[in-house]
């Protein structure tokens, strides 16, 4: 596991690796192991498995891969880990403006993408796969934060998570996930040197899991929570 500070210490950072153990329960039958596995990572954070929202994502019968959501006192219910994946919303991206809560995120080669605004101390994370980024999702992410919170682009901050590296999006003209992600979140106002990419290739380095390489069924984890 790796754990860092972000953004002058106002977000913590856990990623899981191989070792922590699979971050999404594929069959009911998993959903016991698993939640400890997510557990240990949210409480790395100071969370606990009630207050650690989840960015659940499938590609089954969905019309749209930009779907984005507040985490609250309010909402957590519909996203916490603490509950099987058939009984929580689907979400592209969450956000959360209270320190109470983390958001968790599985991957396997696809983009996590972590928002940070230091003027209003607003959190977001995002899955940015082939699917979210063939409909402008990092683009859609920050008008999302602009429409509903008032962020201006200049005050976001924004880390990516290992992936593939290398993996192209040929709707896109053949862009990697980064170059896509990129290219969209200038356009929606945020500039280069505020986007901090990774070098961590999930296909190339074993402390990973990897989709392409094989492993479809396991999952690593990303978590983010705001800091006081």
């Amino acid at each position: 596991m790796i754990i860092k500070n972000l953004f002058e210490n106002k977000v913590k950072l856990a990623v899981s690796t191989l070792t922590d153990g699979n971050m999404r329960a594929f069959s009911d039958a998993d959903f016991t192991s698993t939640l400890a596995n997510q557990s240990i990572l949210s409480s790395a954070l100071n969370a606990d498995a009630s207050h650690t929202a989840r960015v659940l994502t499938t590609y089954i019968d969905r019309k749209s891969f930009t779907e984005y959501y507040e985490i609250s006192d309010q909402t957590i219910q519909d996203h916490q880990i603490a509950k099987p994946e058939s009984e929580l919303m689907l979400a592209d991206g969450l956000v959360t403006k209270s320190k109470d809560f983390a958001l968790l995120l599985p991957l396997a080669d696809c983009l996590g993408v972590i928002v940070y605004d230091s003027a209003k101390h607003i959190l977001g994370l995002l899955h940015s796969g082939r699917q979210n980024l063939e409909e402008d999702g990092a683009y859609k992410f920050i008008e999302f934060l602009k429409d509903n919170y008032g962020c201006n682009p200049a005050d976001l901050q924004i880390y990516f998570s290992p992936h593939a590296l290398d993996f192209q999006i040929f709707a896109l003209n053949n862009a990697t996930l980064s170059e896509a992600a990129i290219s969209q979140l200038e356009r929606a106002g945020i500039k280069r040197e505020q986007i901090k990419t990774t070098d961590i290739d999930t296909v190339t380095n074993p402390d990973y899991p990897s989709n392409s390489a094989g492993d479809k069924t396991i999952r690593f984890a990303v978590a983010v929570k705001l800091c006081d």
